[in-house]
């Protein structure tokens, strides 16, 4: 994932389990070259000079794909030296099999690939390779009780072979700049069908027609044609934003935004929850799913498929600071029952079970 990603979920959890790692352990990153955000900031994880141009430029998808075929042979290489305990791929791609004599421990971050057949048909090349990782792991870490259900429901895995390791938050250590967007609410992350969010947009462009002030910012790519129309559509083009942001430009986000929503239909954790709480940004989200796990006391729920039970819930969170307050407080609570380096404590417990 380290060739795929530039940021994302995924390359956060590893960059952040290994820095965590306590010192008594030593590893070995099976990687040539990476332009991904989280190994660059932490230089002292990947001591490879990096060949990858960091900035982006057309064809640089291109360059990328090429870049996970040399680290993939480059992996291979390493693997076959055998000098290790234990291998933990970052990825479904079962390249390692042929090359791989020793046990691996392999993470579940979701199972939307099978949950969302119909929709995710560009997983369809993928899935056969995940379920196979997955069974064939010597032990499996699922980020969520949500997930392991799941993992155990599709799969037929044991149950006593899944660990579930939560994953931990960055406390923020940046200083918040002006806020240049006014009254907005935030939405973060991609915007797939199973994001839910069209029907995000239709509940909450009933809030912004009544609030000529208010804008919607959407962290992620920019906007589609499909979603440009929607919006002109629905008479709010000129008040919605489509940002790229690095890590302290989130967080800055989170700190100055009105709320965060979060409309997923299914996540396999929801690491946005504890960036929200982390910056006292109050949070909406789905009842389903992982979300009440993750999120507790501290968000204020609804019902993902109802466009009214959206809406009200954003309304009753803008418009009532007592309530606002009270979710911020049992956020930052809440907090306590995750951090980086508990995950990497509790995932060498793991690592120690199949060694």
């Amino acid at each position: 994932m380290f060739s795929l990603q530039k940021y994302g979920g995924i390359t956060k959890y590893f960059s952040e389990l290994i820095s965590n790692i306590p010192p008594q352990h030593q590893y070995e990153i099976s990687l040539l070259n990476s332009d991904n955000h989280y190994l660059n900031e932490k230089l002292d994880l990947f001591k490879k000079k990096n060949l990858l141009p960091i900035r982006e430029f057309k064809g640089k998808y291109t360059l990328r794909k090429i870049n996970y075929s040399i680290n993939k042979y480059y992996s291979k290489r390493s693997l076959k030296k055998n000098d290790f305990d234990l291998f933990h791929p970052t990825f479904y791609d079962t390249y390692f099999f042929e090359a791989l004599k020793k046990p691996y421990v392999i993470t579940v971050h979701d199972l939307i690939a099978f949950k969302f057949e119909d929709s995710l048909k560009h997983f369809s090349s993928i899935r056969p390779q995940m379920k196979l990782a997955i069974e064939k792991a010597n032990r499996i870490i699922s980020v969520s009780e949500n997930t392991k259900k799941d993992i155990v429901d599709i799969f037929n895995v044991s149950s006593d072979k899944i660990d579930v390791i939560y994953h931990g938050y960055n406390i923020p250590n940046y200083a918040t700049t002006a806020n240049q967007y006014g009254e907005y609410i935030l939405f973060v992350g991609r915007r797939e069908n199973y994001k839910n969010f069209a029907t995000f947009v239709k509940a909450v462009s009933e809030v912004m027609h009544d609030n000529r002030t208010l804008k919607l910012i959407c962290v992620g790519k920019p906007f589609s044609k499909e979603e440009i129309a929607d919006f002109t559509q629905r008479n709010i083009i000129n008040r919605v934003r489509a940002v790229n942001a690095d890590e302290a430009g989130l967080n800055n986000l989170y700190s100055n935004a009105l709320l965060f929503v979060y409309p997923s239909l299914y996540e396999g954790f929801g690491m946005p929850i504890l960036e929200a709480f982390a910056n006292k940004c109050p949070v909406c989200l789905s009842n389903t799913g992982c979300f009440p796990e993750i999120a507790g006391n501290g968000g204020e729920y609804f019902d993902p498929l109802s466009q009214q039970s959206i809406l009200d819930a954003v309304e009753k969170v803008i418009y009532n600071s007592e309530l606002k307050a009270r979710m911020v407080a049992e956020g930052t609570q809440r907090l306590l029952n995750f951090s980086w380096k508990k995950t990497a404590e509790e995932t060498i417990k793991t690592y120690q079970k199949v060694i």
